[in-house]
């Protein structure tokens, strides 16, 4: 049977490492094949229904059997596990946490997997976030959270697979206003104090961050004007330049 790490997993995990405790020995003659016949075993046992969400703690379940077998390669050849020598011994849970939560956090990075959240702690509502938004915050994998210097910035965080096609940008499935704003605010973010852009820049940056090349203008400059005023330029003064 494979170790419990039960002081380094949530009562939700110690579940889970319960049931793969139950899973039948994989014979040694099954070679190199014997980690790749594992991690498809743990896709299956615990499968996410297309569309569904899981919670940010339990991301590394969207994780294809291919990501969760090099884990369970890597972590082999780092330590060394008794066991039974007719059959392969793997590593437990707690072990695979680690890596399976980097390679969980890099999919959202890029978008792969998408992530839903309320805003701080007094938030009602999920939204999405967009990846842009997700490098300056910190996962807090216990609790599903994502912090920012410490301090609760995303609660109830959610991921789930995105769409296998994306709907195609038009005017009727525009950006929502809290995925604006928040486009916006990033954006601002990537100036330093004082600096005024050109509206053209700030646009194309808009653009680029919604990933909606359709954007209106006119929904460009209110956003501007609504979440970045600091951005305006006065008129009679030059833009400054873009960060580069």
């Amino acid at each position: 049977m494979t170790p419990i790490m039960g002081d380094r997993l949530s009562l939700a995990e110690l579940d889970l490492e319960l049931r793969i405790a139950l899973l039948p020995p994989i014979s040694l003659s099954a070679r190199f094949a014997g980690p790749r016949l594992y991690a498809r075993r743990l896709v299956k046992l615990w499968k996410v229904d297309d569309g569904a969400s899981v919670p940010l703690a339990e991301s590394f379940r969207l994780l294809s059997s291919k990501a969760i077998a090099g884990v369970i390669l890597r972590t082999l050849a780092t330590k060394d596990y008794a066991g039974d020598q007719r059959y392969w011994t793997f590593p437990p849970l707690a072990d695979l946490l680690p890596e399976l939560r980097d390679l969980s956090w890099q999919e959202m990075l890029v978008g792969t997997v998408q992530v839903e959240a309320i805003k701080g702690v007094r938030g009602k509502r999920h939204r999405t976030l967009l990846p842009a938004e997700l490098p300056r915050l910190s996962p807090d994998w216990t609790l599903s959270r994502l912090t920012l210097d410490g301090r609760d910035e995303f609660i109830a965080v959610q991921v789930r697979r995105a769409p296998a096609e994306p709907v195609k940008d038009t005017w009727r499935a525009r950006p929502s206003r809290a995925d604006i704003q928040a486009a916006m605010e990033t954006t601002a973010q990537t100036y330093p104090p004082g600096a005024t852009p050109s509206f053209q820049d700030i646009w194309n940056a808009l653009k680029e961050r919604l990933a909606c090349p359709d954007l209106p203008r006119q929904v460009a400059r209110d956003a501007l004007r609504d979440y970045a005023p600091q951005l305006r330029g006065q008129r009679g003064r030059r833009s400054t330049k873009s960060p580069g």
